[in-house]
């Protein structure tokens, strides 16, 4: 099984790369993307039929999760590949260097990519140190721009009718603030942080089960 394990694993990163690129580049993907890797996916579950159960539990719960996740705002595209995926790795690889408890291996690929991210605030309040702008808590959440080159960046505001939030107003119009410096945030390209995860899941593991486990 180990064959199939690395050649789910090549065909998902090539094909996780390609919409990474995507993502960031132009802030989404192609749908083709999903159904290739959704149909290989199908095609490898032929060759495990014995755990057709954990599979089938795998991937229900796995879309499900997704498909909420994108009801409370995820995007369309990072929804799309957590259902994709659920389909080519429902199970966990046999190679992992730290194997998790959670045989829903979609789940620990999200939470993996999720923990990615948890560093961007700390990134955000050395860039706003560095620009003079620490202004709590918004420093933490974004950085300042003008906001006539923000509406070409991949970025929301920060701001609504001149009072500030550390969620994006993603309605608001950017022109109407001319040339003032505006709080913005920038659009994630998530897919990236989900290639990465999907890479650090298959070759170490599930990162969260480990540091608890390192820590008790």
């Amino acid at each position: 099984m180990e064959e199939i394990d690395v050649a789910k694993f090549i065909i998902g990163m090539l094909l996780l790369s390609y919409s990474s690129y995507q993502d960031l580049k132009y802030r989404e993907a192609d749908n083709w993307i999903w159904i290739a890797i959704a149909l290989t996916g199908i095609f490898f579950i032929f060759f495990d039929l014995r755990k057709w159960m954990l599979i089938l539990i795998s991937i229900s719960i796995s879309v499900t999760i997704a498909f909420l996740l994108y009801l409370f705002g995820m995007g369309g595209a990072d929804s799309k590949a957590l259902m994709s995926l659920s389909f080519l790795n429902p199970l966990p690889p046999s190679f992992s260097i730290f194997h998790s408890p959670i045989f829903i291996f979609p789940i620990t690929i999200l939470i993996n990519s999720l923990l990615l991210i948890l560093p961007l605030p700390i990134f955000f309040f050395i860039y706003n140190l560095y620009k003079k702008n620490a202004e709590f808590p918004y420093c933490f959440f974004g950085y300042k721009m003008n906001a006539r080159e923000a509406e070409k960046k991949f970025v929301w505001s920060m701001e609504r009718d001149g009072k500030k939030s550390i969620m994006p107003q993603k309605e608001e119009d950017l022109k109407k603030y001319g040339n003032k410096e505006i709080w913005v945030t920038p659009k994630i390209p998530f897919l990236l942080f989900i290639a990465t995860g999907y890479a650090v899941s298959f070759i170490f593991g599930d990162v969260l089960f480990f540091l608890v486990s390192f820590l008790q």
